[in-house]
């Protein structure tokens, strides 16, 4: 694949292609080492930065095609440690997302995980009991959901955006979580 991506960069400027080749075919086997110890760790392909420090090399080409041997190799090798760095730090700052994005993730994924349990263990009666100490648009809201409105419709029938429906039920159905927790420790006491 690293051979197709060279070929491909040198087939778009025939002119200095065998003075490219020549260059990728030299340089290739210190950078592929080079990015082998930089990535060590597994955080960025070693491939991956090659094809990148070449390509770079194609679009300055026509500098390096006059520069001496050593400053080549320089250049090749700053360019490649450069990208490096850059995916490295990129890397790093998306890891340090991560943790975040999961509890937002796993919140989204399922709030009343674990409480499927509990709230079958209510019954109607004290079920009806803790929606009616809703907070009166709340209770609205989440009582037209529960009847298979969608918020589009419940927010039509009520006067009010969509976005306010869908935080009037999240509030009402973190009202009941609380109510009926409550109301399962008094039970149990």
């Amino acid at each position: 694949m690293a051979r197709a991506g060279v070929q491909l960069m040198v087939a778009l400027m025939p002119k200095e292609s065998h003075q490219f080749e020549k260059l990728s075919r030299d340089y290739r086997p210190l950078l592929l080492s080079l990015a082998r110890k930089l990535s060590s760790r597994g955080s960025v392909e070693p491939e991956d930065l090659v094809q990148e420090t070449l390509a770079r090399a194609l679009q300055e080409f026509d500098k390096l095609a006059s520069a001496s041997d050593a400053a080549r190799r320089g250049w090749l090798c700053t360019t490649l440690t450069n990208r490096f760095f850059d995916l490295y730090r990129q890397r790093r700052a998306e890891q340090e997302q991560l943790p975040g994005l999961r509890l937002v993730q796993s919140e989204a994924v399922s709030p009343e995980e674990g409480l499927e349990e509990k709230w079958g263990e209510f019954s109607s009666e004290q079920f009806r009991a803790a929606v009616g100490r809703l907070k009166p648009k709340h209770r609205e809201a989440y009582e037209l959901h529960a009847q298979g409105l969608r918020y589009r419709e419940i927010a039509q029938k009520l006067g009010v955006p969509t976005g306010t429906v869908g935080a009037w039920i999240s509030e009402a159905r973190r009202e009941l979580r609380g109510l009926l927790t409550e109301a399962d420790q008094g039970r149990r006491s």
